[in-house]
């Protein structure tokens, strides 16, 4: 008898130090418990692995790099928040999807790449991503979701693929070190407070570009000039206010939009037509004028 329960204690303390068995709808999927029981600073994960699970590695702070094997498709939402240790991540070009916040507050995390055949950055990916200083962004990119890179304040350079139409809420927000945007030709929109504290001196707007956000520029404070397409329809409500060192401003049509405290009464000039409705704006909130014929 007590041979048979020294056995059966034996074989339970077993089976609590062995890995659990993946049931069959967790099959290939790198989960929570499972990431709870690597000590590495290096992680790999292999290619018994085809999806990194929703919140695997969340507030994991022992990890220093992470690679990935060419099996994984597809990374959860929050799969890696909070890895505040984090800096170095390898994608493979076989993940076509990064779930929604799965690198945000990986304050450390200074490099990474992202697969060429990505389409969609999903909302706040690399929201407190404070160590980024830049990042590769597909040119097969369709979609960059609202705060994406919000706080990321030492991005310094950003190229923006060809195929993106809208800049959304927030997307750049507080990244104060982004001192070169590259902006599409097919953009249409650029969103509300979408590169509030932003540090580029100039700008170059797409034509093609339909409207600018509420307060989309707001406290650019080193933005010096800009010239605003005419295809652009609505500028909305302190688009370009708190820019103090805004000087020059070009806008030789009529938006069907303009909304309140659009720049700085201090230093800026608008150049416009005489007896537009641009110029009547100017009167109203008493901004310097320069004509153009």
């Amino acid at each position: 008898m007590a041979e048979n329960i020294k056995s059966t204690n034996q074989r339970e303390r077993s089976a609590r130090q062995r890995p659990p068995e993946p049931n069959s709808q967790n099959r290939g999927v790198y989960t929570t418990a499972i990431a709870r029981q690597n000590k590495v600073r290096h992680l790999v994960i292999g290619g018994e692995y085809r999806t990194i699970g929703s919140k695997a590695c969340m507030n994991i702070t022992k990890i220093h790099r992470l690679e990935l094997a060419p099996s994984v498709m597809s990374i959860g939402e929050n799969a890696f928040r909070g890895c505040t240790q984090l800096v170095a991540v390898k994608v493979p070009g076989s993940v076509r999807e990064i779930g929604e916040a799965a690198f945000m507050e990986c304050r450390k995390l200074r490099e990474i790449n992202l697969p060429k055949k990505l389409r969609v950055i999903r909302p706040r990916t690399f929201k407190l991503c404070r160590a980024l200083k830049t990042i590769e962004l597909p040119e097969a990119l369709e979609e960059i979701g609202e705060n994406a890179f919000i706080d990321c304040d030492s991005l310094q350079t950003v190229v923006i693929p060809r195929q993106i139409e809208m800049i959304a809420f927030r997307t750049f927000y507080g990244c104060k070190q982004l001192q070169q945007v590259t902006l599409p030709p097919e953009l249409k929109i650029i969103g509300r407070e979408a590169f509030v504290g932003c540090c580029f001196q100039s700008l170059t707007l797409p034509e093609g570009l339909v409207t600018i956000g509420d307060s989309a520029f707001l406290k650019c404070k080193f933005l010096e000039s800009i010239h605003i397409p005419e295809s652009v329809r609505r500028i909305e409500k302190w688009a370009f206010h708190g820019c103090p060192r805004l000087k020059k401003v070009v806008l030789l049509h009529d938006p069907e939009v303009m909304g309140d405290w659009l720049f700085n009464r201090g230093n800026t000039v608008v150049h416009c037509k005489r007896n537009s409705k641009v110029d009547d704006y100017c009167k109203e909130f008493q901004y310097k004028t320069e004509y153009v014929d």
